[in-house]
């Protein structure tokens, strides 16, 4: 795929999660019946997570990189607290030593229980180093999966 075909489709994909994003902040919804302390989603949550997926998807089938601009568009969205929980694909989206330049962008959202986790993953897979003492709390967090990514950050770069 030719470079300006990768980015008006990447353009689209952006595009669409950015309108996806409500114009203010919403409640929390409710707790779920199965998992008594994970507030439900809404409906512009899982279409917002589809969409970073979606752009993961496209990045591995196209082998193109992002440019300044769409990585920055990208980090938006990551910080876009009204994009609930559909902001972790697009944190997941930064997990690479490429985008290690992020890393202070991306640890702003550490006390961010939406993204939490994936934040500790990605400063992970970036090589972020320095962010021990901000990790160190999730250690005893009350999801085992964010407890790991924690033990895993804090032994590699404590």
């Amino acid at each position: 795929m030719d470079r300006k075909v990768f980015d008006n489709e990447l353009d689209t994909l952006l595009t669409k999660a950015e309108f996806l994003i409500p114009e203010e902040n919403l409640p929390d919804l409710p707790f779920m019946d199965l998992a008594p302390d994970v507030h439900d989603w809404y409906m512009f949550e899982h279409e917002l997570w589809e969409v970073g997926e979606d752009i993961r998807q496209f990045l591995l089938e196209n082998k193109n990189k992002l440019n300044v601009s769409q990585i920055e568009r990208i980090v938006k969205i990551c910080l876009d607290k009204r994009a609930k929980r559909g902001r972790q694909s697009f944190v997941m989206l930064l997990g690479k030593k490429m985008f290690s330049k992020y890393a202070e962008q991306i640890v702003s959202l550490i006390d961010d229980d939406d993204v939490d986790g994936q934040v500790i993953d990605t400063l992970y897979k970036m090589g972020a180093t320095g962010y021990a003492d901000l990790i160190e709390p999730f250690l005893s967090h009350n999801r085992t999966w964010i407890r790991n990514e924690a033990k895993r950050y804090i032994q590699k770069y404590k």
